[in-house]
């Protein structure tokens, strides 16, 4: 069953990313991690698989580097091509959407359905947007440079599935 939800997360996301353009970014493959504690919010770079990223991308996701804000309230990993993941605790989802209406506008964030308990998609400038997703836990970001909405979702979806299968 497990298998079963990981593919058919796999067809979604592609069926989310075919729509949008490749652009480039670094082929190298994604590496890193970090322990966890006890009480730490999972570590993104070892949550996500590098070669579905690379599926939903079109392309390499690059290194993975991870860090912690605040290694109980969240976690961060960035990729040589610029994507951004983060999850954090599900207690911050609200706070964090308030945040970011407050910070770029109440017009640059999008609710979106079909992604988690809640899901929004933010425009951040530059063609660069944030899409955040609510799971039961944990909320997942996804800085997306490029804009692309569809493979933010994607990412997002594919990282809610992971924890569920934790």
């Amino acid at each position: 069953m497990i298998a079963s939800r990981r593919l058919a997360a796999l067809v979604v996301a592609g069926a989310l990313a075919i729509s949008a353009c490749g652009d480039d970014g670094d082929d190298t493959a994604a590496a890193g991690s970090a322990g966890n504690g006890p009480a730490a919010v999972p570590n993104p770079c070892e949550l996500l698989n590098p070669d579905e990223l690379a599926f939903v991308l079109g392309r390499r996701p690059g290194r993975a580097t991870p860090s912690a804000y605040d290694p109980e309230q969240r976690r961060i990993c960035t990729y040589g091509s610029g994507v951004i993941v983060a999850l954090e605790i599900a207690e911050n989802y609200d706070t964090a959407i308030e945040v970011a209406r407050d910070e770029s506008g109440e017009d640059s964030v999008s609710e979106v359905s079909g992604v988690g308990e809640g899901a929004v998609w933010q425009e951040v400038g530059d063609g660069s947007g944030w899409f955040m997703a609510l799971g039961d836990e944990y909320f997942v970001g996804v800085l997306m440079p490029g804009g692309h909405q569809g493979r933010g979702q994607a990412i997002a979806a594919l990282a809610l599935i992971a924890l569920a299968e934790r």
